[in-house]
């Protein structure tokens, strides 16, 4: 019996930092990643929580405040073989963040 071995060669995609100032009541574009992603990790310090959309529409991921302890969401698209395709990045409000960031960070297959 044969096996097939997937091998992947991913890259670090540049980071996407969204500062607590730029977050509003309606989606914002945070940034677009350039290549396809793999796996994707957001990291909080805000000290409110913010709402994710990857279309800019409709909420996907909500993410509590992480002023005291960060926030960490991994998102590993690529643990079920998948590639999310040169995602944009949305972002706004549930609280009113006035301190902190949000960082996205991505392996992709540059």
């Amino acid at each position: 019996m044969s096996s097939t071995l997937f091998i992947s060669h991913v890259v670090p995609l540049t980071q996407i930092a969204y500062a607590a100032a730029s977050i509003t009541a309606t989606y914002t574009v945070a940034g677009t990643f350039t290549s396809g992603v793999q796996m994707m990790m957001v990291v909080s310090t805000l000290d409110q929580p913010v709402q994710i959309s990857f279309d800019g529409t409709n909420d996907h991921l909500a993410v509590p405040a992480g002023a005291t302890v960060p926030v960490f969401i991994p998102l590993n698209f690529n643990e079920n073989r998948m590639v999310f395709q040169r995602p944009s990045i949305y972002v706004k409000e549930i609280g009113n963040p006035t301190t902190g960031s949000l960082y996205i960070c991505a392996f992709g297959n540059g």
